[in-house]
């Protein structure tokens, strides 16, 4: 596996790293042995990051990362968030990066990963109820007392990554980025490219879509899946959208069928060619194992150009 130089870490990152919103429960009730099987098998392989959140299942997600990394913590890179947290019996996300609740929230994940410092610390989304400057620069004293190694976040705007430089080093976006999600194109991925900040893409294969398991009828999912008609991934699998995802689905199928691979290590070889690392989940060894090869890809030009074209 070739691995990549994360923005201005020093950080060497394998391509594809396991997202654990599965691990959470975002699509359907999870499986923690299952979860902790394929991190393990992953790690195996050669994966050397796990990104998790709070929010992924309240917590849940980074207690499972915590067991799954027990006795091969230096095999591992750490990647968290900050900024937003679930609450039992509170459907809403509530945002808060006031610095009393950046240090409780820093001490939170600590414990439940049960480590001692935080490779990639991300602000989850932006909050507005606090001004950056105070955020950020509490970041920056969190890093300083060595209690995360670097700042990223997630969701951000290139206009905000501007406004960030005048408090602490961002080094890091994890952006939404798919086949079916092309949304930072125009201007976040240009900026990023620009000042050297590296790209953890999440939703690389669009909640599922692109690998080609669900059939053309739209799919419908339970209330506790991010894919329903009110969650992230809803655009995606609306019914307005669903003829414009059939057709990049059909695209992809056409092309990988044409390569002779399977359509999600298309999908995952495809983001690779402008990001950094291509954030995957994955409920089973195997899915995990299949997922990884895709960082070994390198999509002729032709291919490339044929993909693009269907959006």
């Amino acid at each position: 596996m070739n691995y990549r130089k994360l923005g201005r870490t020093d950080m060497l990152v394998s391509p594809v790293v396991l997202g654990t919103m599965a691990t959470g429960g975002a699509f359907g009730k999870p499986d923690d042995d299952a979860s902790i099987r394929t991190m393990r098998a992953m790690l195996d392989a050669g994966m050397n990051m796990i990104d998790t959140a709070q929010p992924y299942g309240m917590g849940h997600a980074e207690e499972i990362v915590g067991k799954a990394i027990k006795g091969r913590r230096d095999q591992v890179y750490i990647a968290t968030k900050c900024g937003t947290m679930r609450e039992p019996g509170n459907p809403i996300p509530v945002r808060d990066a006031s610095k009393e609740a950046l240090r409780r929230q820093v001490e939170g994940s600590l414990k439940r990963l049960d480590i001692d410092y935080i490779d990639l610390y991300q602000m989850h989304w932006p909050v507005y109820t606090t001004p950056f400057e105070e955020s950020f620069t509490e970041l920056a004293k969190l890093q300083k007392e060595g209690k995360i190694r670097y700042i990223g976040v997630s969701n951000f705007s290139d206009v905000q990554l501007e406004e960030l430089k005048q408090y602490c080093d961002v080094t890091t976006l994890q952006p939404p980025y798919s086949l079916v999600d092309r949304g930072i194109e125009a201007a976040i991925l240009p900026y990023c490219e620009k000042n050297n900040i590296g790209t953890l893409t999440y939703g690389s294969i669009g909640g599922g879509v692109l690998s080609g398991k669900f059939p053309k009828e739209r799919p419908t999912f339970d209330a506790s899946d991010t894919r329903n008609e009110n969650g992230f991934y809803r655009e995606i699998f609306s019914e307005g959208n669903w003829p414009r995802t059939v057709k990049v689905v059909e695209n992809l199928r056409l092309v990988a069928g044409n390569l002779g691979l399977p359509m999600v290590q298309v999908a995952i070889a495809w983001v690779l060619v402008r990001c950094t690392v291509a954030l995957v989940g994955a409920k089973t060894p195997e899915q995990g194992l299949m997922n990884l090869k895709g960082a070994d890809i390198e999509l002729p030009l032709d291919a490339i150009a044929a993909l693009n074209k269907v959006f």
